[in-house]
Order: structure tokens, then sequence, then C-alpha cells
């Protein structure tokens, strides 16, 4: 089980949803350290709770109005590692919201005895149709763009 608290607060840099969570042993590999790629899970995992948590949940809000927001970057860089049981950080950030993407931020630390950052990474996702073709949000759904923009708190982009 993950145990998770939350924390949104505005920031300088965008929107930030803070969780305290545990490594699980089913994020490990054979070496009993998490698995490079169950990152990407978090980072999708902390995503979903920001949005969430601004009251945009992404089925109800992106989905269910027949917008698609997909992945087109993904990047991380590892520092330390992580073993079974251990709390971890997880701070994500809405860093950039423009009529066409949006960016997210995330930063993994561990808290304690040993404590420092583990990871950090970056994803950036487009706004899709049915079709699978990026559009402006913005043009293309005025009245969702506009809710997006109350509710992240952010700046308009281009």
């Amino acid at each position: 089980m993950i145990w998770m608290k939350f924390k949104l607060a505005g920031s300088e840099e965008g929107v930030v949803c803070v969780q305290v969570r545990e490594v699980r042993w089913g994020d490990c590999d054979a070496a009993g350290i998490v698995y490079y790629a169950r990152f990407f899970d978090w980072f999708t995992d902390g995503r979903i709770a920001l949005l969430k948590q601004i009251g945009l949940p992404y089925q109800q809000f992106f989905h269910e109005q027949g917008v698609t927001v997909v992945a087109v970057e993904a990047s991380c860089r590892y520092k330390k590692t992580l073993k079974p049981e251990e709390k971890y950080i997880l701070r994500t950030t809405l860093s950039y919201l423009g009529r066409t993407r949006m960016i997210f931020d995330y930063l993994i630390t561990k808290p304690g005895e040993n404590p420092g950052k583990a990871a950090g990474g970056r994803t950036t996702h487009a706004y899709v149709d049915a079709t699978g073709r990026p559009f402006d949000l913005k043009k293309k759904r005025p009245a969702l763009w506009e809710k997006l923009l109350q509710h992240a708190g952010l700046p308009e982009n281009k």
C-alpha cells in the first residue's frame, strides 16, 4: 500500500503537488532497487494527482470532453537509488501551460537519514483530438481552456 499525503500550493514556478510515498516491492528489479521505468509511472501518478487536486480530474475534464493529453517528450535523471519500503517525496509542478501543450516537472527526494535528490524529470504533453491530431485548446475548446487557466492559476502562454 502506498501512503500519500497531498499538499497543494501556488508557487512562483507553477502549481505544485507534493506526495509522500513508499516504494513497493513490485517497483523493484532483481537488484533490489527501483526499476528505472517505474519513475515514469510515478510521474503519471503525480500529474494525475495534481490535476485532481486543482479540481480538474483527467477523466472528466479532458477525456470526457474529447481531449486527450499525450506525452510527446519525457526525461528522467537518476541520482540515488531507492529500495523497498523506503519513503520518498514526489514533487510535481505544472510549470508551463500553453494553448497546445503543458509541461510538468518532477522531483523525487529521499527524506530521513540519507536525504537528497533521488531523481528529477520532465514531461511535455500535447492536446490531441480523437484522430490523434494536435490542436490549439483555446481555439477548439475555449470554455475548457478558460477553466484550465482559472484552476491552474498560471498566466496564459502561447
